[in-house]
């Protein structure tokens, strides 16, 4: 769920507004439905306290007679020329700390509704503090059009299980096949503003065709808020290790001749990632309203976080840990019945 809007509101998937032109086919067209062009300036960004760099999306919405989709696909409908200034204010007890922005243009992006590969980000490696709240804020140079949002940080969390790798030797191996009722626990403990929370178990691999070409893969297995249990002081998510097998055997297709190993990845990488999420409020009421409707009404209500603009600004942590599969738990792979055709190879 949070870690999809990652860069689900960075890289890839960040939303941003279609304003989808009327066209009324009737016998007489002496009207104009379209209003007169009004400059929105679309912000999306997740400050994550304890990463490295911090990045900002700043869009534009777009108004136009015809096909809203053929025009998302033209990259200066949605992308601004480097006309802006962009710049983060650390609002604190103290005078408020001016953090410029600098504009970086990438050509990564999935394909999808709106153009690509090229789009436009805004990055800074600041050290975020977490004791201060932060406000973004976006001019445009040539109208003078200014948009900003305020955002309280989300403070880092503290995981209780899996244990750290500095408190026990064994902490670099994972066992999913063993154990008491075969239940494995996540448990961390939230920081303040922290309100909704997630998990994420995502499988690291790499296929290899019959030529020997190889490819990295993953497959994720997400929970939910409603997964979990929680008490003012504690998140902890429950489930059984059967059913990792069974997930990414039916996320795997079987494929003759082809073999798939979990050494040999990529660096920093080990075959199981437990990812531990926990964000705002103002996150939570943004995946209630992108939650599917099931009445009547299915009109959703548009939430921003951004004065004079739209868009979702807020904070949120993620918290990555990596183990690697024990004896056991490989030797599952050959015996379970959702992997053993997935030609799994661990030596």
């Amino acid at each position: 769920m949070l870690k999809k809007i990652k860069f689900a509101l960075m890289k890839k998937k960040i939303p941003v507004l279609l304003l989808i032109s009327l066209l009324f086919q009737t016998c007489k067209t002496d009207f104009d439905v379209i209003a007169p062009y009004k400059e929105i300036i679309v912000i999306d960004g997740l400050i994550n306290a304890i990463d490295t760099v911090q990045y900002i999306k700043v869009s534009k919405a777009f108004l136009g007679v015809g096909n809203a989709l053929i025009m998302a696909q033209q990259s200066d409908s949605i992308n601004y020329a480097d006309i802006l200034d962009v710049q983060l204010e650390k609002v604190s007890n103290g005078p408020d700390v001016i953090i410029p922005l600098s504009r970086t243009e990438l050509f990564n992006k999935d394909s999808g509704t709106f153009a690509y590969p090229f789009h436009v980000l805004y990055k800074t490696n600041v050290v975020i503090d977490q004791n201060a709240q932060y406000r973004i804020r976006v001019t445009n140079r040539q109208t003078g059009v200014v948009a900003t949002s305020l955002t309280k940080i989300v403070k880092d969390m503290q995981i209780s299980t899996p244990i750290s790798c500095t408190t026990s030797p064994y902490c670099d191996s994972i066992d999913m096949a063993t154990g008491s009722n075969n239940k494995y626990n996540v448990v961390f403990f939230p920081g303040a503003n922290s309100v909704i929370f997630d998990l994420i178990i995502r499988f690291h691999y790499r296929e290899i065709d019959p030529f020997g070409n190889s490819v990295p893969k993953n497959v994720d297995w997400n929970f939910s808020d409603q997964s979990s249990t929680n008490t003012p002081t504690e998140v902890k998510f429950t489930f059984s290790k059967y059913e990792l097998y069974q997930v990414i055997g039916a996320n795997i297709p079987d494929k003759p001749g082809y073999i798939r190993r979990i050494d040999s990845l990529s660096a920093g990488l080990k075959p199981v990632e437990i990812i531990c999420l926990a964000g705002s409020v103002d996150l939570q009421t943004y995946m209630q309203l992108q939650a599917p409707t099931t009445g009547i009404v299915q009109d959703r209500p548009i939430f921003t976080t951004v004065n004079n603009g739209l868009g979702l600004f807020t904070s949120r942590i993620v918290h990555s840990i990596f183990r690697y599969p024990n004896a056991v738990t490989q030797a599952a792979f050959d015996t379970s019945v959702a992997t053993r055709n997935k030609n799994f190879r661990f030596n």
